[in-house]
């Protein structure tokens, strides 16, 4: 099964590329296949593990917590090919999007530290031709940014791996613990920038704002998540290096919110609350592949809504009043990460504060006040029934609200302690936001961080702190 994931999305991808036929639809064939595999695997607790050319080839692992990331990537694809089906889009694009699929497919099963490093490359690369579909300058501009920084950050991960091989003889995950303090920050700080989380993934707004609405869901929805499982899996290593995971999540959670609360741009809000909500993932590995679950598929949800809106500017969208079809799936997305109850990311959320106990779960119940403040505009986004039109934007983002739904409903925690909390949250971030955040939206903060250089100085200094915080643990 998990040769199937990797090798059928290729496979389709490359006999739609030299035929250039049916690039459409045929894809569909590899995102319900992962689909399936993914719900198979999280009924039934199945755990396939294959390892090739001994201890130093390839290993692949598939549990519970890569099945969930599989059926993120499944439904995300799936969303945002039906979504794009019927607009004007070259054929490469669902070409590139079904690869894409395969890629990250490979990126979720992998454990071994090299065969990682070859398959992220890989959909860097592929992200990158997406980000440029648009053949602007803007667009172009935007994913030489992006592919830059990307290999900055794998530059460190791979001489940390380098490290690692030179002490343990293998690539495994295993390795790390033997391995120096200065080769696990190095790991750390290359899937710190893959995952856009804290200081090293202050990149990411510019990024996935600046894309296509179909492109920012992709990045957002599913391509972050590319570093974060292997953090979790290394969290279960090295006890040392979950508690740098859980400061530098916390970080995340925090500074995401931080920069959201002055942003008046939606896509832009939603990119910096992505940096916000993989800090949520990182923070509990139990919880983690659930959480990225529930995030994943609604911020897609939420991007590809956004591309469909008349106005980008916040206070522009109270007078500008929104078709009801659209309003309703960004509704329900950002309730889920608000963590509304029957939705996913209430179950999330709730997984997510079990782990933890004292302060940590007052930061919890702080932040996700926070998150329930800068989507309040979301949620009371004015709404109306507009002229009768043919407008399919709606269609993907409601089965992706469906997703969050139905697997809110059958994990969800029914306590009434943790709905009462859940409500209490909702109610407190609504007030907040009526009091607080109508102020701090008309503040433009300096851009000047957000340079070029500005960032890869930031994951430079994040390196040599990162080193330091493992030494002294």
């Amino acid at each position: 099964m998990m040769l199937l994931l990797i090798f059928v999305p290729l496979f389709v991808g490359l006999c739609c590329l030299i035929t250039g036929r049916g690039f459409r639809f045929v894809p569909f064939v590899a995102y319900l296949l992962s689909f399936v595999i993914s719900v198979l695997v999280l009924v039934s607790g199945y755990v396939q593990e294959l390892q090739l050319v001994e201890s130093f080839g390839v290993s692949l692992l598939l549990d519970p917590a890569a099945a969930w990331f599989v059926l993120l990537n499944a439904v995300v694809c799936l969303g945002v090919a039906w979504h794009e089906r019927y607009r004007s889009r070259h054929h490469y694009f669902f070409v590139l999007l079904v690869l894409l699929h395969g890629c990250i497919n490979a990126c979720f099963i992998s454990t071994d530290l090299f065969n990682l490093y070859v398959v992220i490359e890989l959909t860097t690369i592929i992200a990158f031709l997406l980000i440029s579909q648009g053949m602007t300058t803007r667009h172009l501009w935007n994913a030489l940014r992006y592919i830059f920084l990307s290999n900055v950050g794998m530059l460190f991960y791979l001489l940390g791996v380098l490290m690692v091989y030179q002490v343990s003889g293998d690539f495994s995950y295993a390795g790390v613990v033997e391995a120096p303090p200065t080769a696990r920050a190095l790991i750390v700080v290359g899937l710190l920038v893959k995952g856009g989380v804290f200081i090293p993934g202050l990149w990411l707004p510019q990024a996935h704002s600046e894309a296509d609405a179909a492109v920012s869901a992709l990045l957002s929805g599913i391509v972050v998540n590319i570093g974060l499982l292997p953090l979790i899996r290394l969290e279960a290593f090295s006890p040392d290096m979950e508690v740098v995971l859980r400061v530098v999540g916390f970080g995340g959670i925090f500074a995401g919110l931080g920069l959201a609360l002055f942003q008046r741009d939606i896509k832009r809000l939603l990119a910096c609350s992505t940096i916000s909500q993989v800090g949520f993932v990182l923070i509990s590995p139990v919880a983690g592949p659930l959480y990225a679950f529930a995030h994943g598929v609604a911020k897609a949800a939420l991007f590809l809504c956004a591309g469909n809106l008349p106005e980008r500017d916040l206070m522009k969208l109270k007078q500008t009043r929104v078709e009801w079809s659209l309003a309703w799936p960004m509704r329900i997305a950002a309730l889920s990460i608000s963590g509304c109850p029957l939705l996913m990311g209430y179950t999330a959320k709730y997984a997510a504060g079990a782990a933890f106990s004292g302060w940590a779960q007052w930061l919890i119940l702080t932040a996700s006040v926070g998150t329930a403040v800068i989507l309040t505009p979301i949620i009371f986004i004015s709404s109306s029934r507009g002229e009768a039109k043919r407008m399919l934007g709606w269609q993907a983002p409601v089965l992706m609200g469906c997703a969050l739904l139905v697997t809110g409903i059958f994990f969800g925690p029914y306590k009434w302690e943790a709905l009462l909390k859940s409500v209490a949250i909702l109610l407190l971030g609504w007030i907040l936001h009526r009091v607080l955040l109508y102020r701090l939206i008309q503040v433009s903060l300096p851009s000047g961080w957000e340079k070029l250089e500005h960032v890869v100085g930031m994951i430079c200094i994040t390196t040599v702190l990162l080193i330091l915080g493992v030494y002294a643990l």
